[in-house]
């Protein structure tokens, strides 16, 4: 099985190094900023999404969601496709599709099911997913998957100590939007730090840690990758369209 990620930039990163935070591993979309359709169709995966799991409503988070769902329409797409949001997502997605603005409502064309909730617990294959809000500065789900004796946790942005640190995973991808330095404004922002994800990392007894929503602040990723590991030695800075077995 493999992780791939498709962005890892954080809202207020510059230029095109990074998209916006987004990552799939198996038929799963981990959120949906903007440009990831095509980074899907770069690595051969649009057609094998079966679920896509929005943490929070921010726009560097759901942005991509309207191209995704437009492109399941230009290709044909004919096989269920599940959506899981906080609450928000459905106004939002009835003005887009009102305004024609995906051709057509999906549901039209194949079964298209929206799952809005604060504690959302859905079967999407053999994919077990459950929702566990954490502390942002709106609701924002992290998304605990487990397969087959694998686990996952994706945390979407967060400030810690969040219910991260209660989630037991073999593998844990967490946003990092800013080094040590910056603390103050990752807690005024509702955001973690290198070091932040790497305590998270040990106290939820991960094999690996998957630094994501990385910030545009000079030395930024040489810094929390530096400064995780000091805490955390298997924890690395993901870079956009890489990969991980897992």
């Amino acid at each position: 099985m493999k992780l791939t990620f498709l962005g890892t930039g954080a809202g207020n990163f510059r230029g095109s190094r990074r998209h916006p935070a987004s990552a799939y591993v198996d038929g799963v979309l981990l959120d949906c900023g903007a440009g990831a359709t095509g980074r899907l169709h770069d690595v051969g995966a649009f057609d094998r999404v079966d679920v896509v799991l929005i943490s929070h409503l921010h726009s560097d988070h759901v942005a991509g969601l309207f191209d995704f769902l437009l492109h399941t329409l230009i290709t044909g797409r004919r096989r269920p496709l599940t959506l899981v949001s906080p609450p928000g997502l459905s106004p939002i997605l009835a003005s887009v599709f009102a305004a024609k603005g995906t051709v057509v409502d999906p549901s039209q064309l194949y079964e298209f099911r929206l799952v809005e909730s604060d504690r959302p617990e859905v079967t999407v294959g053999r994919w077990r997913i459950r929702g566990v809000p954490l502390d942002h500065s709106i609701l924002d789900l992290g998304y605990h998957l487990s397969t087959d004796g694998l686990s996952i946790f994706y945390t979407g942005d967060t400030r810690e100590p969040s219910a991260t640190l209660e989630t037991p995973a073999d593998y844990l991808i967490h946003e990092a939007t800013y080094a040590d330095r910056h603390r103050a404004s990752a807690r005024e922002y509702g955001h973690s730090t290198g070091t932040e994800a790497a305590e998270a990392a040990r106290a939820t007894g991960a094999r690996r840690l998957f630094l994501t929503h990385v910030g545009d602040l000079p030395d930024t990723d040489s810094e929390i990758a530096a400064e995780a590991r000091r805490t955390f030695p298997e924890s690395v800075v993901a870079e956009d369209r890489s990969s991980f077995d897992l």
